[in-house]
């Protein structure tokens, strides 16, 4: 495994932080998702940013034998897949396996699904902005 540097910039910490910087916790909110004949599927949502580009996070729970059903990508939209596995395809496609340290990249209207065969939990980022996959990113 190599080291990366994917943070900081080169900048010192306290170079980072404002002023008025303060931590502050909230809870997520959490739903269930039956949308798209979608089944065994619960969500956190994070917020949604507000300036710049659109973006959204948000994290599936997708139970084994769940779906998130066929469905257009209404941004570009990645699944970072954390933990388990599972088997996803676009409309017409080939299924193709998913595991912990993968990551699907849809572009908006591409229609796709995904199944859980064991308990799985992903980061999906809904993005109208680009994306930055270089070297570190290696195209399966």
């Amino acid at each position: 495994m190599r080291a990366l540097t994917f943070f900081g910039k080169g900048l010192p910490v306290a170079s980072r932080v404002s002023e008025d910087s303060r931590m502050r916790l909230y809870e997520l909110p959490r739903g269930e998702i039956t949308a798209f004949g979608s089944s065994g599927v619960v969500m956190d949502f994070l917020p949604r940013a507000q300036d710049g580009n659109e973006t959204r996070v948000s994290i599936a729970y997708i139970r084994r034998g769940g779906t998130l059903g066929m469905h257009p990508a209404t941004l570009r939209q990645v699944f970072c897949v954390l933990t388990g596995a599972g088997e996803t395809q676009i409309s017409g496609g080939p299924r193709r396996a998913l595991r912990p340290g993968m990551l699907v990249v849809w572009e908006p209207g591409e229609l796709h699904q995904t199944w859980a065969t064991t308990d799985l939990t992903a980061v999906v980022v809904e993005t109208n902005g680009s994306l930055d996959l270089d070297e570190h990113y290696r195209e399966l």
